[in-house]
């Protein structure tokens, strides 16, 4: 009888388990891991997720549509710099020095057009931090 109510706790929190898993995949935060998520009671679980702590400011809605917007761009200036697009080489950084335009003159117009390129953005973001980080000490 004790080794059947045993057995019968183990296979409540196996099941218990699989199905705060099951939850956790459908709604629930995707770095947690399958232990910790066992670990978590019901309610933690309820509150371990994206929705949980929405933040539906306006300061949030203006992040995420200038997010969006620098993807558009972004995903342009590819377009625009791609070797691959276009039949046998016919694409826009191959042909742009074909009609007498230069490196130089092509890059102002990406940049005119399309904003910074990632790479100047990181690069200006990690000169910020570290203007910030050698005047704060």
């Amino acid at each position: 009888m004790g080794l059947s109510a045993g057995t019968l706790y183990e296979t409540d929190q196996y099941v218990e388990g699989t199905l705060k898993i099951g939850a956790n995949s459908l709604m629930g935060n995707p770095n947690a891991s399958e232990d910790e998520i066992t670990r978590m009671s019901w309610g933690e679980l309820a509150q371990n997720n994206a929705l949980a702590h929405a933040d539906y400011s306006k300061e949030s809605f203006d992040r995420a549509l200038q997010n969006s917007e620098q993807g558009w761009k972004d995903a342009g200036r590819d377009v625009m710099t791609s070797h691959t697009l276009g039949p046998m080489g016919l694409n826009p950084e191959n042909l742009h020095g074909a009609f007498g335009v230069s490196d130089s003159e092509y890059n102002q117009v990406l940049d005119d057009t399309f904003g910074p390129s990632p790479e100047e953005r990181a690069q200006a973001a990690a000169q910020q931090q570290a203007q910030q980080g050698g005047s704060g000490g």
